[in-house]
């Protein structure tokens, strides 16, 4: 495929919807006329560069598993990887990326030097704390709302093979919640996950590097390449049962406000159609970076540590029970807000305008102004985000914005 093809696509005009590998979308990349552009992340793989002093230039279509392959042989690791590593890069910058890394490291964008960004006229540029700025916050954990990620530039870390990792099992479920916010405000530990399931309350607590806490006692493993093994959301991946959906969706609150999120979550189980015990499938710990800009639509606002948890619930396949399922939801995502937090948009969540004014606000105006500047009203144009920002398609395009855009062609 030649490499000007991205260019070439998006600016032919043609209605787009923008995907990265389709893994777990909940139908957000599906649509009845739009030309769908995804990625094929194994053919990206001798396209990266070293640029050294800790940096690494990847193609946005690579997946997370064979890039960090590449890093280790280097003596490097990206901070944050997610649980499922087939996952592409460009398409977790997109949403924000968080992990197992993120009670240390934040999120996957805290980690971005700088990305090329194609716009609807098939203009590509750098865009970076400096050089365009508002379209870097915008692009990363944007939904491809302002363009496609090309490539991106990455801040990498040293590579640790093992991890001590500590399990504890829970006896009820606010001692899960305490022991988690307690570790929320702890800024010496690695790797942080729990999960909830029948039966089952369990967190693991991690340091990497052979200068990590030993395991002297019950319930610690010194495990290699911890990242590598993936998949601690498991409840994701589990086919659901004949005649059912799996519909997933998570949400962030604050540090502090676990166990009332965590008690909305609960009362799902008692309600129909979740009677078939919806999963909190993980939790994590987000610590942004002291010196984190502010991305609009990341899951993580502006608190300095947030938790995150996970639900999946598998819901039988018929639309009066996968609508009172989303209706559902819709009320997690209102307790979530009343608790100063944010929706992952990666997921089952039902933005209409007026809830995405409130989230959002005046980026929505902003928003706009970027997606008429670089032409983009073909783009991800069905998404919730688009449908609420005033005047997307009716706004004219900036002059300073334009004019940068001639410079970089």
């Amino acid at each position: 495929m030649p490499s000007a093809f991205p260019s070439a696509l998006l600016g032919s005009g043609r209605p787009l919807t923008l995907r990265g590998t389709g893994h777990s979308c909940d139908g957000q990349t599906v649509t009845e006329k739009d030309l769908l552009v995804t990625f094929a992340p194994d053919a990206a793989a001798q396209q990266v560069r070293d640029l050294g002093h800790g940096l690494i230039e990847t193609p946005a279509g690579m997946s997370w598993y064979v890039l960090e392959r590449y890093l280790n042989r280097l003596g490097s690791a990206f901070p944050v990887l997610p649980d499922y590593l087939h996952l592409s890069v460009g398409g977790t910058l997109s949403v924000g990326g968080v992990g197992i890394d993120s009670v240390r490291y934040g999120m996957q964008v805290d980690h971005v030097e700088r990305i090329q960004l194609i716009d609807g006229t098939g203009t590509s540029r750098w865009c970076s704390r400096t050089d365009h700025p508002e379209l870097f916050r915008f692009a990363l954990g944007g939904l491809g709302t302002v363009g496609l990620i090309e490539r991106a530039v990455l801040r990498t870390a040293p590579y640790h093979r093992h991890t001590h990792l500590h399990h504890t099992r829970h006896d009820t479920l606010t001692d899960l919640i305490e022991h988690t916010e307690r570790t929320a405000q702890r800024d010496d530990i690695d790797v942080y996950y729990a999960s909830i399931r029948p039966g089952i309350l369990h967190t693991a607590t991690g340091w990497r590097g052979s200068a990590s806490k030993r395991c002297g006692e019950e319930g610690c493993e010194i495990v290699s390449d911890l990242s590598l093994r993936g998949n601690y959301g498991a409840a994701r991946s589990v086919a659901p049962p004949p005649g059912h959906v799996r519909l997933c969706t998570d949400y962030f609150v604050p540090a502090g406000q676990l166990a009332p999120m965590i008690a909305a979550l609960d009362a799902l189980r008692h309600l129909a159609p979740m009677d078939r015990a919806p999963t909190i499938s993980w939790i994590l710990i987000v610590r942004r970076p002291p010196d984190a800009i502010s991305f609009p639509f990341t899951p993580v606002g502006t608190a300095p540590v947030s938790i995150g948890v996970g639900l999946c619930s598998s819901v039988h396949r018929g639309p009066g029970a996968i609508t009172a399922a989303r209706t559902a939801f819709r009320g997690l995502l209102e307790r979530c807000l009343e608790l100063g937090g944010r929706p992952y948009l990666y997921g089952v969540n039902d933005l209409d305008p007026a809830l995405t004014e409130r989230l959002y606000g005046f980026e929505l105006s902003q928003l706009a102004q970027l997606r008429s500047a670089c032409r983009l009203e073909h783009v991800n144009a069905h998404l919730p985000l688009v449908q609420a920002a005033p005047g997307s398609t009716a706004l004219e395009p900036s002059p300073h914005l334009e004019m940068q855009s001639r410079a970089d062609r």
